[in-house]
């Protein structure tokens, strides 16, 4: 069976599954609604399930594939200059920060709780020596 094929058949149970539950919806009395199902209707609400449950798979599946077809953008060292797209991951003062959404210039990581998450911590805080001219 091709994806085409199998595309026609969800459509086709999906319309099934919609006639049916119009049918449910509507008024029915006490007596009516007392009778079993048939055999039919079981198989069809069954289908009507496995249709949608299949149709919400395959976009999760395009929407996982998307993902990671992306990866992890690592743009380096936060420079107060630039602005990020949301996803992409920075270093901050030893530690690693995850844009939560897209950044204008100098939102600072810590600063825009809105803006950065904390992923990793700096493991002590970053000392830089200062230069003194001997060697």
């Amino acid at each position: 069976m091709t994806d085409k094929d199998g595309e026609q058949e969800l459509a086709m149970i999906a319309a099934r599954a919609a006639e049916i539950k119009a049918g449910l919806d509507a008024a029915y009395s006490v007596e009516e609604l007392r009778r079993p199902l048939s055999t039919r209707s079981v198989h069809a609400l069954i289908a009507g399930a496995t249709a949608s449950t299949a149709a919400k798979l395959k976009a999760l599946s395009a929407r996982i594939e998307e993902l990671e077809a992306g990866g992890v953008r690592y743009a380096g060292t936060w420079q107060r200059a630039l602005a990020y797209q949301k996803g992409t991951v920075i270093t901050n003062t030893g530690s690693m920060w995850v844009a939560l959404r897209d950044t204008s210039e100098g939102e600072r990581p810590g600063d825009a709780p809105d803006a950065w998450q904390l992923a990793a911590k700096a493991a002590r805080p970053v000392v830089r020596a200062k230069a003194t001219g001997e060697q």
